[in-house]
């Protein structure tokens, strides 16, 4: 951990990865009762499909518990030791875009206190977005890929006209509950990004990549900045949809999309970790 670049585009992924599906705890008590020092602990939840990634992690940090909880798919990785949650803080310092920066605001201001560490307090991250893998592991985290296939391509018996449809998506709470915060600013950001609409429902807001004339630009940031979940096999895999858009398909071509279609996401069977040798460092 000591070895690795502040400056490097880790700091940035595993930014997008916390503010995402992670959280950082801090205790209100800065001691126990005992005089122990409450460590604030920064925890990564996720799939079990995705416990590959949290292993490259706990290795490359060589710190940290992980887990599956019993009887679940949820796992859990969790580091407070105070070195190397030091070293953490000070790589995801300022690369931060949601209102999840509270938290990691209190663990500074409670670190700084029990440990003496100094660390300032750096603002969100205004950069542009293209240039950093800020949303890659924001994708990693809350992104999903996929195909749809409409009209007669589809399996409902209809007769209008076929289409294959490739969406990027990602989801937020409009409203951050804890902070009471908006999640605008950062998600219209995105959308901006790979020029979409954002859509309201309720307290969610959505961005919706799924023009045929835009997926280029989804593919320039995901092939500079890689996955490295299983949702990179899902990438691969809206990628090889975009090769069936705006064709009249032949039966054998029909076929071939649907079963791409269904060998991602909640329906892949298999796995690969390959891309984990290109992990950021």
């Amino acid at each position: 951990m000591n070895n690795l670049n502040i400056n490097s585009q880790l700091g940035y992924y595993l930014a997008g990865l916390i503010e995402g599906d992670g959280n950082i705890w801090t205790s209100k008590e800065l001691r126990s009762k005992s005089g122990r020092i409450h460590n604030p602990q920064i925890i990564f939840t996720f799939h079990k499909k995705e416990l590959p990634l949290f292993k490259h992690l706990k290795d490359l940090f060589n710190s940290g518990s992980l887990y599956v909880v019993k009887d679940t798919n949820v796992g859990k990785y969790r580091i407070s030791e105070t070195k190397v949650l030091i070293n953490l803080i000070n790589l995801i310092n300022g690369k931060f875009r949601t209102p999840k920066l509270y938290y990691l605001y209190r663990a500074i201001d409670h670190i700084n206190i029990v440990h003496d560490a100094n660390i300032i307090k750096l603002p969100l991250d205004t950069s542009n977005l293209a240039d950093n893998a800020w949303l890659a592991g924001m994708t990693d985290a809350d992104g999903n890929f996929h195909i749809s296939l409409e009209g007669v391509y589809g399996l409902n018996g209809s007769t209008v006209r076929g289409r294959v449809k490739c969406t990027f998506s990602i989801a937020q709470r409009l409203i951050d509950k804890a902070t009471a915060l908006s999640c605008e600013p950062f998600m219209r950001e995105i959308a901006d990004l790979f020029e979409c609409n954002i859509n309201y429902k309720s307290n969610a807001i959505t961005f919706l990549a799924q023009s045929d004339s835009k997926h280029f630009l989804t593919k320039y940031y995901f092939d500079n900045y890689p996955l490295m979940t299983s949702k990179h096999l899902n990438y691969l895999s809206f990628l090889q949809g975009l090769n069936f858009l705006g064709k009249r398909l032949t039966d054998k071509e029909i076929v071939k999309i649907r079963n791409i279609k269904n060998s991602m996401n909640n329906k892949r069977t298999y796995y690969s970790w390959y891309h984990l040798n290109n992990f950021y460092v």
